[in-house]
Formats: structure tokens, C-alpha cells, sequence
């Protein structure tokens, strides 16, 4: 069912999907709303569960890792229950970062993060450990993903550009010790205070506060968003795979993507299709007309597409800790 929301939610949302973790007095100087209002507010939509988290957007190939999708439909698992299981065997491998359940072509689509090519052979094996229940995947490996700032949530008209947080195909960056340590406390919850996290992390504050504004500047942390129930706001969730018959339009094909406030992603891969994108739509008939101005200005390069509805998220995260 989906959740009636005021002008003044949109602007809440909208401001914390640009920095999760920017403070309530700025959050409150540029919607208006007061400090002690927000600070209801934001409790209101954790309860409610339009807020599932505040998390860290994480490029995990800065520090060496490598993401590999794969796609999967199901063999005999016909009942909610083994399809329950199986999201769960799925989402209980620590090397998983995300894993969603999917409607028509496919059963599940789920990220695996690791370090090397053998260390996916090992995930890989547990996986096919349970070969009879698989049918048929798909397997390709992300380089990279554009997310965008999701402008939808914008309660008006806005004529900021989406801002692009590239995550993989980047060569690892220099860390230290503790910054996994720092990344995995980080990603729990972003608006922890510095202090909170130094606590839990038995770190001194002014060295967390210190690296962590060192992984932002060495694009390890590439921004902070809320995980937001898109269902209760109305929205279903698109993906598109594209056919292309040639590259030549493809700064244009990103370009239309980016701009457009429905589209969130673009994903480059190896091993997937010509031009991938996702799109939230609150109606079939929004998604078609979407498509239909996509295929009618790019109709020269555009040979067909397919799509499917991604449905629960059963794990998200932007890094296998």
C-alpha cells in the first residue's frame, strides 16, 4: 500500500538522498523544516519503514574488488517457502553484497565482491552446491556502474544534474589498517556521530573523523543515501537490457539517462548486454512512455530490449565485508 506523502517529505528525502549524512541544522536551513520536526520525521519514515537504512556508497574496486552479477532461474522451486530459502542461502554468503528477488525472465538477480578470480571460483562452487535447484544464469562482470541522485524525489521541478557516483573499474587506492574496520561501522548506519563510531571501533574521533574524510577525497566513499522502500512510495523497480547495432550514440545513451529523473543507473559490463539501465515508474503506463521517448530518439541504434521488475531486495550493501 502505498504512503501518502506531504511537500515537505519529498524535500526531506530528496535532501538526504543528495548526503545521508549531512547534519539536521542542514538539513533544516535548506527545507525550511525545524530541527525538532526533522528529527520526528526521520523516525516517522525509520518506523514506518520508508527508510530501511543510511548507508555508505561504497566503490569497492578501490580496494581491490572485483563485482561479478549473476542471474539466475530456478529449478524446482515452485512454493514461496524454497524460493525464501534459497534468498536466504543466497544473502547468508558473506562475499554477496546484494541479492533480489525478480519477476519474469529471471528468478534472482545478486552481487558477488571479491578480491581475485579464485576467490569467485570458491563463492561459485558453494553456490552450485545446490545444482539441481538452479536452471539456467547469467554471469557478467560490473565496469562500472553510474548511480544517480534519484531527482524523483524532488517535490518540484529541479534543474540540478543528478550528481554520478561511479562505483568499480578503478584501480585500489592506498589505505590503512583500520579503514575496513571504519567502512563496515560507516555502512551500519551513516549518521552515526564520529564519536558513536570511534566508540564502537575503539579508534581515537579525530583519527576516524580523519579517514573518513580521506576516503571520500580518495573516492572509496563515492556518498551517503538512504535504502528507501520504493514500493510504499508508489514505484516499481525496471530493468532494461538493449540491443544496440552499434556504440556510436552511447555519450548520448548516457547522457538521456542521466538526465531523465526516473533512470537511476547505468551499468557497463562485460559479458551483459549492449546498454543497461534502471528505471523506477509508478505506473506501467509511466514505464512505457519512458521507453517509448528512449527508443523513439535513439531508433537508429536501439534494435530491441528486454526488461524485468526487480522485486524484494533481500540484502544491499555496496561492499562484501
Amino acid at each position: 500500500m502505498e504512503i501518502a506523502l506531504k511537500k515537505k517529505d519529498w524535500r526531506v528525502l530528496y535532501e538526504l538522498e543528495k548526503d545521508a549524512r549531512q547534519s539536521l541544522q542542514a538539513i533544516s536551513k535548506k527545507t525550511g523544516v525545524s530541527k525538532q520536526l526533522l528529527s520526528y520525521m526521520l523516525k516517522k519514515y525509520e518506523k514506518e519503514k520508508i527508510i530501511l537504512a543510511y548507508t555508505a556508497i561504497i566503490d569497492s574496486s578501490r580496494l581491490g574488488y572485483y563485482s561479478y552479477r549473476v542471474y539466475m532461474k530456478f529449478a524446482h522451486v515452485t512454493t514461496k517457502k524454497a524460493k525464501e530459502e534459497f534468498y536466504l542461502f543466497l544473502v547468508s554468503i558473506p562475499e554477496t553484497t546484494i541479492v533480489n528477488s525478480i519477476d519474469m525472465r529471471w528468478d534472482t538477480g545478486f552481487i558477488i565482491s571479491v578480491r581475485r578470480i579464485f576467490d569467485f571460483y570458491n563463492v561459485w562452487e558453494k553456490i552450485m552446491s545446490k545444482r539441481e535447484l538452479i536452471d539456467e544464469y547469467k554471469i557478467a562482470i560490473y565496469a562500472p556502474v553510474s548511480h544517480f541522485t534519484r531527482t524523483l524525489l524532488s517535490p518540484e521541478p529541479t534543474k540540478e544534474a543528478p550528481e554520478i557516483r561511479v562505483l568499480g573499474a578503478h584501480e585500489a587506492v592506498e589505505t590503512e589498517e583500520h579503514d575496513i574496520k571504519l567502512l563496515q561501522e560507516l555502512s551500519k548506519n551513516v549518521r552515526e556521530s564520529v564519536v558513536e563510531i570511534a566508540r564502537r571501533t575503539k579508534l581515537n574521533a579525530q583519527y576516524v573523523s580523519r579517514r573518513i574524510r580521506a576516503l571520500e577525497k580518495n573516492g572509496v566513499i563515492q556518498g551517503y543515501r538512504p535504502l528507501i522502500n520504493w514500493g510504499l512510495l508508489g514505484y516499481s523497480y525496471y530493468k532494461m537490457d538493449v540491443k544496440l547495432s552499434g556504440t556510436a550514440r552511447n555519450k548520448e545513451l548516457f547522457s538521456f539517462c542521466h538526465l531523465h529523473p526516473n533512470v537511476i543507473q547505468v551499468n557497463q559490463t562485460i559479458g551483459g548486454s549492449d546498454f543497461e539501465f534502471e528505471v523506477f515508474a509508478k505506473s506501467k503506463a509511466e514505464f512505457k512512455e519512458i521507453m517509448d521517448s528512449f527508443t523513439e530518439r535513439f531508433s537508429d541504434v536501439v534494435v530491441n530490449y528486454e526488461y524485468f521488475t526487480v522485486g524484494r531486495p533481500y540484502k544491499e550493501t555496496f561492499m562484501a565485508f
